[in-house]
């Protein structure tokens, strides 16, 4: 390690980019401080948390009776349910209901963790003109893996994620909302215009 930088690294995605932080968090990221897990199974090679429940709105879709956890998976587009779960989590989601004008409508996604509640807006779980549910099945062995999910980029957009090496742990905090600059600015000029994704 090098002196001075934390045996961390943070990840930071946007909806068309993202940031990878060596050695420290960029707390401009962050809309409140980092929670803390402790990684699940450190030995099995996966950044791994536990989940106490799924819930959406006020309904427990997985109670996690035999335990549940979230992979961090940079690489899926969409939530990834364990294939023994899928159809369950599909019916649930499938609530949703589209909105006059485009959209969709329905309660929170969530992800008990604990000290913190990983929450998904309709908009990252459901898409299209019926709002179908946008799922990934995990094809995982149940005898060896029991309520898996995989948190790809709709968490990783919404929750700043830092990974700690030396104490196995992983880290959540809501991501700040981030001003995006569009046109030009033209000398002289004090008018801008800024969108907040």
């Amino acid at each position: 390690t090098m002196p001075g930088l934390l045996p961390e690294f943070g990840l930071s995605l946007g909806a068309q980019s993202g940031e990878l932080y060596f050695g420290g968090h960029d707390t401009s990221r962050l809309a409140a401080p980092l929670e803390w897990f402790p990684v699940l199974h450190p030995l099995d090679g996966f950044w791994e948390v536990a989940v106490k429940a799924v819930r959406l709105g006020n309904l427990t879709v997985d109670s996690c009776p035999d335990g549940c956890r979230g992979i961090i998976d940079t690489g899926a587009s969409r939530l990834g349910v364990q294939q023994s779960n899928f159809e369950m989590v599909q019916k649930a989601l499938a609530r949703a209901v589209p909105l006059v004008g485009g959209g969709c409508q329905g309660p929170d996604l969530e992800f008990d963790l604990g000290s913190l509640t990983v929450k998904l807006p309709v908009q990252d779980y459901a898409a299209g003109a019926a709002c179908d549910p946008q799922l990934g099945s995990l094809d995982l062995d149940a005898k060896d893996f029991k309520g898996v999910y995989a948190f790809g980029e709709t968490v990783l957009r919404r929750y700043y994620t830092a990974f700690d090496w030396q104490g196995r742990r992983i880290g959540f905090a809501p991501m700040a909302a981030r001003r995006v600059r569009i046109g030009k600015s033209v000398a002289g000029s004090t008018s801008e215009r800024a969108f907040v994704v």
